[in-house]
């Protein structure tokens, strides 16, 4: 008979810049694993997205052994130039068969036309080591960046969302093995920013789960400005089809807010712990602390870039199945953590 352990936490669980974080597992070994970006100002060395395990979901193990350069197997092709691997989503589909997804900043980058960044997928047999990325999409600028998957268990299908730079949030379905999109399929706008309004001008860092009581799904979404704040969570409601569109819900708060202690926290991913119960891991910045060696950088008129660490909150549900968090923002005491199992 399987035993478990109930944890405790405080933020942030990972204290290193943990930016975009996104959780997998448990592998075959007991590891939960995180992935993270890996973008310019951040401590040497560069890696092909950042990597830590845990077997708690509490305590990690950044970097670790056989990972220290990255997800990636081998220097990804028409990457390099710059250092901006950013947003990655990373799921297991079977216990030998691994998806990535995640935006580069490619070496032939270009602010103007289609040759902004882009998204890519990748496939592997376990949380490390991911294969040569299929590029799927790439746009102007930023808007083609922070990809997320979402498997529809009432349709059996999956899908891919994506964007940001004040463009829509775009939903597409997937072929059946998650490496490129379905035949016949065309990108679909579900969610738009309000042009001159300066509170709704972007939405990013979605990610998709599925109401507990109609399974309909609930998009996770942040804005407005991750550098300089304010940046915030908020739940939106879908509709029947996961290419509909997501729509605000009147007069709720934002799912996860700033406050005295923790701001711009946003770019959330969900994940079930051993009995499932399910956990939000997300980014925040404390106070004004910014990474250390970036004092004097003048960025988005601030000095300094944002130590933006990864923290995490329960995700809980309202009878009628909308997500909320205990205390509405980022928590800074001791915490009831997640449930794992004992070996």
């Amino acid at each position: 008979m399987a035993s478990y352990l109930e944890t405790t936490y405080r933020n942030p669980v990972i204290e290193e810049v943990w930016a975009d974080p996104a959780i997998a597992g448990p592998d075959g070994e007991g590891f939960y694993w995180s992935y993270a970006t890996d973008d310019d100002h951040e401590p040497l060395p560069r890696r092909q997205f950042k990597l830590a395990r845990s077997r708690d979901l509490v305590h990690w193990e950044r970097h670790p052994p056989g990972a220290e350069g990255g997800a990636f197997a081998a220097p990804i092709p028409n990457y390099g130039r710059y250092r901006a691997a950013w947003a990655p989503d990373v799921r297991q589909l079977g216990a030998a068969d691994w998806r990535f997804y995640g935006t580069l900043k490619f070496d032939d980058h270009a602010d103007d036309g289609p040759a902004g960044h882009g998204i890519i997928a990748a496939r592997s047999a376990g949380p490390t080591g991911f294969a040569e990325p299929t590029v799927l999409q790439r746009g102007p600028g930023f808007t083609v960046i922070d990809p997320c998957f979402y498997r529809s268990t009432r349709l059996g299908r999956n899908f891919l969302y994506w964007g940001s730079g004040h463009a829509p949030i775009y939903g597409q379905e997937l072929a059946e093995d998650g490496m490129g999109f379905a035949p016949g399929s065309a990108p679909r706008p579900v969610l738009a920013p309000t042009p001159g309004d300066w509170s709704d001008r972007l939405w990013e860092g979605v990610h998709v789960i599925e109401n507990p009581e109609t399974g309909e799904p609930i998009m996770l979404a942040s804005k407005v400005d991750t550098w300089v704040g304010p940046y915030q969570a908020f739940a939106l409601r879908g509709g029947p089809h996961p290419l509909d569109p997501f729509t605000a819900l009147p007069g709720r708060a934002p799912l996860l807010a700033e406050n005295a202690v923790w701001n711009r926290c946003g770019q959330v991913f969900v994940q079930a712990d051993a009995i499932g119960q399910l956990w939000m891991f997300y980014h925040a910045v404390r106070g004004d602390a910014v990474i250390p060696g970036t004092e004097e950088l003048e960025a988005n008129g601030r000095r300094g870039i944002p130590l933006r660490q990864m923290c995490m909150e329960r995700l809980l549900f309202d009878s009628a199945g909308l997500p909320y968090v205990e205390g509405g923002g980022p928590s800074s005491t001791l915490k009831t953590g997640p449930v794992v199992r004992r070996d």
